[in-house]
């Protein structure tokens, strides 16, 4: 192997190392910032949800127009 391609193969190496470290920290960042979506906020399954009754009189009415 000539001294230029071992040379390359280190660059890409290093390269590759730099991004797994970057793409670890982007994530932990993003993890701890944006939190645990299964928590329970202001609102809730139960409430953000129109029941099956009133979807269904929407979508006829959408349909009508």
């Amino acid at each position: 192997m000539s001294k230029s391609t071992k040379v390359q193969q280190e660059q890409n190496q290093n390269a590759k190392e730099a991004a797994e470290i970057q793409n670890k920290a982007i994530r932990e960042f993003v993890e701890e910032k944006a939190g645990d979506s299964r928590t329970k906020g202001p609102v809730d399954e139960s409430t953000a949800r129109l029941p099956d009754d009133q979807n269904r009189l929407i979508t006829q009415h959408n349909l009508r127009k």
